[in-house]
């Protein structure tokens, strides 16, 4: 009763939601959209087709090679080594029908052999320069648009997802002591799951009980399928499981559970021969239909950004009246507010004069009018309209009658986007932003005090159940440019509470400390010394809670991003055979823990391109990058344009604040340029004109299309030939002279500023616009970041050479003493010749000395000297 119960409820439930999809949809046919370019995150371009299922569970069909069955009823898969009983289980999701049928009787979409969407391309509509207001001159009444398409079929988007493409770095491995394992899986917040398959591989050990070992599957703890264990064969799949869509939330999270035994009386959870392996090359299939868009500025930054998904953010920009360079300061605010949000995840930002066929975008002009009439703003206006090439796609305006007044919609888009109401369209009112100190990104770690860990991540992250070892990380980011003394170690203050110690073995267990996943240091979890147990009686002592002194090795951390692991490692006591005890304990890292990067001091030795690329350093030393100025062209075209953006997105997630203080200035005029300020170049080599004489602190030199190493003095010359290695190791992979041709080819090139000592110039320099973007989308690859050093970076397709010949400077400051340290460490020889200097002068000082001590004493008349010798 009650399973026919839950049949029902779900019945009607979906029935509600596929009446409520037909009622909203917009048609595909209309668009001249394809379905994958519908998505608001990049999907693939050859999506997996859906699968007749071959389940052992929930939908009980025949294997993939057999067409769905006609009847209603489960279907057992004879012959299979992989088929559980059916008798208790749910009915099959999937209808008993040529054409899959919403639950009111309509066809909702068609069956899996012919229902999916062309794979091919079809003729997108042609982009538009014009906005399309809906519902009347002032464009802003929604239940026109939502009315106007009822009845109307919705494109399905199917996304082809593999577990590795989910998180899942190797393949999946359950164990007896390590049971439970998953994934997440995204959907964006305004799309809707129609239907879902899951198609996993994998082995279980042959070493299994079959009527008691199983792989289950969950999805949002509601039953997916269960793998049995196959005696003939360890291997499984590829089996294709039906994933009810109700399931589905924004953020679902995928389980799969191992249930093994080897023996039928007693079994030891760590034996070796209880294990089961899923393959990260298993995939999840899912078809979504878009829901009707919201257009309101309080949804902001949806439809935009979804904190859910974990994808690149793309988001592109329309620029209706190209002006130069009049409005790229107020979509690099933009951009490097959505690259605030984006943070790890990356951003892209493609740039037009038109708007794109499908999807979002951001306009940013000028006078963009507010309504078919062409009335024009009246001051920093913000509004959304509908894309006019896609009726579920929405267009961000950032308009105002002058440049300035679209830097301030800008402006305020980025610090007060929570502020602008539930309504479409606002005229705004400039923000007033308190001027930055240095070092006070709100990416990086204060420097000035102790940093609790509860500052950086909820209490609730810090609190881990399962099974040893169980791991807490902390993620902190730090500027690059720390320095201490003898490289003393960054204390580390760690409060942890673990399980009673009457259930878990006292002997080896121990919290394993790790930075970057290399080893620090190690502490005993359980200490039987006196006066620890006289401490847990003290009044105030809270009741299991364990203090560990710590430091962070400085050689171990990275400028930007870094990761502390805290590893607990606890076993239960061993009871003796059948007496089960419970692997599972709960740990908890304390709040109130703290780092430490007090009694630090900002100093670094630049050109050093691996610092750049780690955390846009010595550029965001400001978190407004208000002492940076970026030089492009005078006529940035589209690829330049787009690089910048890109840039500006890398920036604003590098400090996680907008870059409302950055210069834009012409390489054309380098009137405009302040001495005072670090320096990018953006550019082209056919556009670089006058910023060549940037780079004349550089070793390296650009003529037309080729690079040179430089060599301007004797004593450059002997730079060059005594250099051998930097402080990483890193070798010099240059001759005395390079003269290389750039085709197609980036570069990444770093100096001094030829303006004021201790100031930076970093430059990205291409034979083609489009290669630009190629480049600073490198600088968010983890996997290509470690080739991204020295002071310069050529990028020849997906090879990167990296190369270190210009003459080192030095940003920030160190006290005297230190400093004079350090200048003897870099000049190690200078210190053996003074060293023998200092030591030739002592010996002939104390020569000097003892001969004339030896002369005075023998000039000295001692009493009775002259008396005769008593004989």
């Amino acid at each position: 009763m009650f399973k026919f119960c839950s049949r029902v409820i779900w019945s009607v439930s979906a029935s509600g939601v596929a009446s409520w999809v037909l009622l909203t949809g917009c048609s595909a046919v209309a668009l001249g959209a394809t379905p994958q370019s519908s998505a608001q995150y990049e999907v693939p371009e050859r999506p997996s087709p859906f699968l007749p299922p071959s389940d052992v569970s929930l939908n009980a069909h025949t294997r993939a090679s057999m067409p769905l069955p006609a009847s209603g009823g489960p279907t057992g898969t004879a012959g299979s080594g992989n088929v559980a009983p059916t008798s208790d289980l749910p009915p099959p999701s999937a209808p008993a029908s040529d054409v899959m049928l919403g639950p009111s009787g309509t066809a909702a979409y068609p069956p899996s052999d012919s229902a999916l969407p062309a794979q091919g391309n079809p003729q997108p509509a042609t982009p538009s320069n014009s906005p399309s207001y809906i519902g009347g001159d002032s464009g802003y009444n929604l239940a026109t648009a939502n009315s106007s398409s009822a009845n109307v079929a919705q494109p399905e988007i199917i996304r082809t997802l593999t577990l590795r493409q989910l998180g899942l770095a190797s393949p999946m491995t359950l164990r007896g002591f390590s049971p439970l394992q998953g994934v997440d899986i995204p959907i964006p917040a305004d799309e809707i799951v129609t239907r879902a398959q899951i198609v996993i591989d994998g082995a279980m050990s042959p070493s299994l009980l079959p009527e008691a070992s199983s792989l289950t599957l969950t999805l949002n703890e509601q039953y997916v399928g269960t793998v049995l264990v196959d005696l003939k064969n360890s291997r499984f799949g590829p089996l294709v499981f039906d994933i009810d869509p109700i399931f589905f939330t924004r953020l679902n999270h995928l389980n799969f559970q191992f249930a093994g035994e080897y023996r039928r009386d007693c079994n030891d959870m760590h034996n070796g021969v209880l294990w089961a392996r899923v393959s990260n090359l298993s995939k999840v299939i899912i078809a979504t239909v878009k829901l009707p868009p919201v257009r309101k500025l309080s949804y902001l930054p949806m439809p935009f950004f979804d904190p859910n998904m974990r994808e690149v953010l793309k988001v592109p920009f329309v620029f209706p009246r190209p002006s130069g360079q009049g409005d790229l300061k107020a979509a690099g605010i933009v951009a490097s507010w959505f690259g605030k949000l984006a943070d790890f995840r990356g951003t892209s930002f493609p740039v037009s004069t038109a708007f794109p066929a499908i999807g979002n975008a951001v306009e940013i002009g000028e006078n963009i009018p507010l309504d078919r009439n062409g009335t024009l703003p009246s001051g920093p206006t913000l509004f959304e309209i509908a894309n006019p090439n896609d009726r579920n796609g929405t267009v961000l305006v950032v308009t105002g009658q002058n440049h300035k007044e679209v830097e301030i919609a800008a402006r305020v888009l980025a610090f007060s986007s929570d502020t602008l109401g539930d309504v479409p369209f606002k005229v705004v009112s400039d923000v007033t932003l308190a001027p930055r100190k240095p070092y006070d990104a709100p990416a990086f770690v204060p420097t000035d005090r102790p940093v609790k860990f509860g500052e950086l991540m909820s209490a609730m992250d810090l609190q881990q159940q399962g099974g040893a070892p169980l791991g807490i990380n902390v993620p902190f980011r730090i500027p690059p440019d720390l320095y201490r003394w003898k490289q003393h170690g960054f204390p580390l203050k760690i409060q942890a509470r673990t399980p009673v110690a009457a259930a878990f073995e006292h002997e080896g267990a121990h919290l394993d400390v790790l930075v970057n996943n290399a080893y620090v240091q190690s502490f005993p979890l359980f200490s039987d010394v006196f006066w620890k147990k006289i401490e847990g009686h003290l009044p105030g002592h809270q009741n299991g809670l364990m203090t560990f002194d710590a430091a962070l090795p400085p050689w171990l951390l990275f400028g930007g991003r870094n990761q502390l692991d805290l590893s607990f490692n606890v076993l239960p006591i061993d009871r003796g055979a059948c007496r089960r005890t419970s692997d599972d304990f709960i740990a908890e890292v304390d709040s109130t823990s703290t780092f430490d990067f007090r009694k630090s001091y900002h100093y670094a030795t630049l050109p050093d391109l691996s610092y750049f690329a780690g955390s846009a350093f010595p550029f965001s030393r400001m978190a407004d990058y208000s002492q940076t100025a970026v030089v492009l062209p005078a006529q940035p075209d589209q690829g330049v344009s787009t690089a910048f953006l890109n840039l500006m997105g890398f920036l604003g997630g590098a400090t996680q604040y907008p870059v409302v203080g950055i210069d834009v200035v012409s390489s054309s005029d380098l009137g405009g340029l302040s001495s005072s300020k670090d320096i990018i170049v953006l550019s082209t080599l056919d556009q670089l004109g006058a910023a060549k004489s940037l780079l004349s602190r550089s070793a390296y030199e650009i003529n037309g299309q080729t690079i040179r190493l430089g060599q301007k003095t004797l004593l450059d010359g002997l730079w060059y030939l005594f250099q051998d290695r930097d402080n990483a190791g890193q070798h010099n992979n240059v001759e005395s002279v390079l003269n290389a041709p750039i085709v197609n080819a980036s570069l990444l090139i770093g100096g001094e500023s030829p303006y004021t000592n201790h100031r930076s110039v970093v430059a990205l320099l291409a034979d083609r616009s489009d290669l630009l973007p190629q480049m600073v989308a490198s600088l968010l690859d983890r996997q290509k970041l470690p080739a991204v050093q020295g002071d310069l970076v050529i990028k020849n397709g997906d090879v990167f050479t990296n190369y270190r010949n210009t003459r080192r400077y030095t940003v920030g400051s160190l006290p005297l003493w230190i400093r004079l340290e350090v200048m003897l460490e870099e000049h190690v020889v200078l210190v053996v010749l003074a060293s023998l200097f200092g030591a030739g002068l002592l010996a002939v000082g104390t020569a000097r000395w003892l001969r004339a001590y030896a002369q005075r004493r023998l000039k000295r008349k001692l009493p009775g000297e002259d008396d005769p010798i008593d004989t």
